[in-house]
């Protein structure tokens, strides 16, 4: 039987109704699955990774639904299908709004388009920066 992870393991893990406590919530995401994506030498370095990433991100300075968001569009900026779904639900079970959520959405499609009309137009790096002094 294969050490990665089933579809349905998946789908339980990031998906999981939006309804749960925040507590449990955490617990879910902290069994992470994606350890075994990694190859065996790196695994245990990749189980510190995410344990850290959740004690001192999601669970770190920013509020949780915070976090959430920041990660949805960052998700949307990197437009991956996996994590847009994941940090949705995720911010939801946080407390985020669909007013919130959407606005999160835009906040990435904004950033994409200056980035896009910059750096499109070779816009140059010296006049910009000069802009936030």
């Amino acid at each position: 039987m294969s050490k990665l992870p089933s579809l349905m393991m998946l789908i339980t893990l990031f998906l999981a109704p939006p309804l749960m406590a925040e507590d449990a919530m955490r617990e879910v995401k902290t069994a992470n699955p994606f350890i075994l994506l990694h190859p065996e030498s790196q695994q245990a370095a990749a189980s510190d990774y995410y344990a850290a990433v959740e004690k001192n991100v999601f669970n770190g300075a920013i509020p949780l639904k915070y976090a959430q968001l920041a990660a949805l569009s960052a998700s949307v900026a990197m437009k991956c299908v996996y994590c847009i779904p994941a940090h949705a639900t995720f911010a939801r079970a946080s407390g985020a709004t669909e007013e919130e959520i959407k606005t999160a959405v835009a906040i990435a499609a904004d950033v994409a388009l200056n980035s896009s009309m910059l750096y499109g137009s070779q816009f140059d790096m010296d006049t910009f920066m000069k802009m936030f002094e």
